[in-house]
C-alpha cells in the first residue's frame, strides 16, 4: 500500500499482550515523568524531597525551584506525546501508528486537562509560582488554555488514525482508561498502603521502596511485552 495509511484500510487488533504492554508503558512513564521532577529538584537543592506515587515535595522552596522542576515533568509528558503526534503523522505503517498512539494515551492527556480543571497539576503549580498574585479564575483558564494547546493537536490525530468502526467510542477508551487504572491503582491503592509504611523507607533515587518495586516490576513488563505495542492496529488484510 502506498500513500499514507487511511483510518479507513485499518483494523483494531486488541489483545491481552498488548493491554499488559501498553499498561506496562502507561505506569513507566508515571515514574519518569515523577523522577523528571525530583531529579531537578535533587540537582538544584542538593537533596531529595519526600514524594509518594503521584505527588513531590523538593528540598528548597525558592521560587525557581518551584517552576524548573515541574516543568521537567511536563516537557517530558507532552514531548512524548508530540513524538507521537509525529510517528502517526509522518510514518505509513500500521505498526508505527500503533506504536504513536501507545505513546500519546500513554501520556495520559485527559489526565493533565482534569488536574488542572480541578486547579492541580504540575502546569497551576507552575503559574502560582510565577505569578503568585493572579486571579485565581484567570490562573485556571491560562492553565486550561495551556493544556490544551499541547493536547489537541495529539489527540486529533489520534482521532482521525482510529479505524473508523467505533472510532468514537474507542477514542473515549483511550482516553479515559489510562486515567481510570491511575485512580484506582495508584491513588486507592498504592499511596494508601504507602502512608501505612508498607515498604516506605527511602530506597533509590530518593523514591520509597514500594516505588522502587512497583517501577521495577513496569519496566520488567515492559521489556517483556514491548513488541506488542506495534499490534493494536492492522491493515484489512492482516498486515
Amino acid at each position: 500500500m502506498t500513500g499514507t495509511t487511511r483510518s479507513e484500510s485499518l483494523q483494531f487488533n486488541v489483545s491481552a499482550f498488548w493491554a499488559i504492554a501498553f499498561t506496562a508503558l502507561l505506569f513507566v512513564h508515571n515514574e519518569v515523568h515523577e523522577i523528571s521532577h525530583t531529579g531537578v529538584g535533587r540537582l538544584i537543592c542538593g537533596a531529595w524531597g519526600p514524594r509518594n506515587f503521584n505527588s513531590w515535595q523538593l528540598a528548597c522552596r525558592e521560587t525557581p525551584e518551584i517552576v524548573l522542576a515541574p516543568i521537567a515533568g511536563l516537557v517530558f509528558s507532552y514531548g512524548l506525546m508530540w513524538i507521537g503526534y509525529y510517528v502517526i503523522k509522518a510514518l505509513d505503517s500500521p505498526s508505527k501508528k500503533s506504536v504513536g498512539l501507545c505513546l500519546i494515551f500513554a501520556a495520559m492527556p485527559f489526565g493533565r486537562i482534569y488536574t488542572v480543571a480541578q486547579s492541580g497539576g504540575d502546569e497551576m503549580v507552575i503559574l502560582r509560582g510565577v505569578f503568585p498574585e493572579m486571579n485565581s479564575l484567570l490562573r485556571l483558564a491560562i492553565g486550561l488554555s495551556i493544556v490544551l494547546v499541547f493536547i489537541i493537536p495529539p489527540l486529533h490525530q489520534a482521532f482521525v488514525t482510529l479505524p473508523h468502526q467505533r472510532q468514537l467510542m474507542a477514542f473515549v477508551g483511550f482516553l479515559l482508561v489510562p486515567y481510570v487504572l491511575f485512580e484506582i491503582i495508584v491513588l486507592r491503592v498504592a499511596n494508601p498502603l504507602l502512608e501505612q509504611g508498607v515498604l516506605a523507607s527511602t530506597g533509590v533515587l530518593g523514591s520509597p521502596v514500594f516505588v522502587n518495586v512497583w517501577t521495577g516490576f513496569w519496566v520488567l513488563m515492559l521489556i517483556l511485552s514491548w513488541q506488542h505495542l506495534p499490534t493494536i492496529l492492522i491493515s484489512h488484510d492482516g498486515a
